[in-house]
């Protein structure tokens, strides 16, 4: 099992971007340097994370040096919620986020249990997938509208919907989302081959990553309560 960030630590900035996807060749006739899409394309990306309380900085700092510098790969994600598929409430029209489910539990403990208010969502692939592919279909169970731009996790890879091919199925008279199929562009390409129902995770979708050097993590103490640990990452194979 893959190390994961200490849950405690609150992530307040971060960039994720996609490196390596194209290669580049001789010029052309025209003189313009010719490139082709290349299945090498991985994550890249910067973290940054509160410390305030003294656990925050032991937590930090213990986890830094369980990683061994770059030899040991983590999962880590995504943090930024916008965008992701809530549920919608059937009847306020409202995207069901945790956060909303954990303020609304407190007033009714039968919201964190009744299946309309939950706001679990299923998603799993409809097809098998092959290696390398930058396209799939994902079967919803449950979940709101699927979106370009939104992040999913296959096995322990994070991978980002760049457009739909199908429609997304809604309720004819409501227009909200309901079970159904929906085909999709991704990148990076997939690495490696799966098959039809093979879950996909989309509420805290993350992917495999290693430091970048051994430089590339650190706490960084101030004077000030509240200090940070940054991580520079790249996606680990």
């Amino acid at each position: 099992m893959a190390l994961i960030i200490p849950p405690r630590l609150r992530c307040f900035t971060e960039a994720w971007r996609i490196a390596n996807s194209a290669r580049g060749g001789g010029a052309s006739l025209t003189g313009q340097q010719q490139f082709v899409v290349s299945p090498a394309g991985r994550w890249e990306a910067k973290m940054s994370f509160h410390c305030v309380e003294d656990d925050d900085y032991l937590e930090a700092d213990g986890f830094i040096a369980s990683l061994d510098g770059p030899a040991t790969p983590f999962l880590v994600g995504p943090v930024d919620w916008r965008g992701r598929p809530w549920v919608i409430h059937p009847l306020s029209g409202t995207a069901l986020t945790p956060a909303l489910i954990r303020r609304n539990t407190g007033d009714d403990a039968a919201i964190g249990v009744n299946p309309d208010t939950i706001g679990a969502l299923s998603f799993s692939l409809a097809a098998n997938v092959a290696m390398n592919s930058t396209a799939l279909t994902i079967q919803r169970n449950l979940g709101g509208a699927l979106k370009r731009g939104q992040y999913l996790q296959i096995g322990e890879r994070l991978h980002i919907i760049t457009g739909l091919t199908t429609d997304d199925p809604v309720d004819p008279l409501s227009g909200v989302p309901i079970a159904g199929q929906v085909s999709v562009t991704i990148r990076p390409w997939t690495r490696d081959a799966y098959t039809a129902g093979t879950p996909i995770e989309m509420a805290a979708p993350v992917g495999l990553m290693r430091l970048t050097a051994e430089s590339s993590a650190m706490v960084e103490r101030t004077t000030s309560p509240l200090s940070g640990l940054s991580l520079d990452l790249v996606e680990a194979f």
